[in-house]
């Protein structure tokens, strides 16, 4: 009995987070989208490469631009989140 009620817990515990992720994803993309209306993204996208040391576009690798990605991304929910 013990267990099946642990499973049930976690299962709760799970869809919950789920949950949470898809409104907190719908929060972010919001932001990002606010930000990216007022950036120039290219700009931004040679600012961030430069600051990690990547020089971004076909030579480099997917993880390298995995990281400029996802660097911009941070900055352009951070810009949206404050600019409401």
């Amino acid at each position: 009995m013990a267990s099946k009620k642990s499973s049930m817990s976690n299962n709760k515990a799970s869809k919950s987070s789920q949950e949470n992720g898809r409104v907190g994803g719908g929060m972010t993309k919001s932001a990002v989208e606010r930000a990216k209306k007022s950036t120039n993204t290219e700009a931004l996208k040679q600012e961030v490469a430069s600051e990690l040391g990547i020089q971004p576009g076909k030579n480099a690798t997917a993880a390298e631009n995995g990281r400029v990605g996802g660097e911009m991304t941070k900055k352009l929910y951070e810009k949206g989140k404050n600019s409401k």
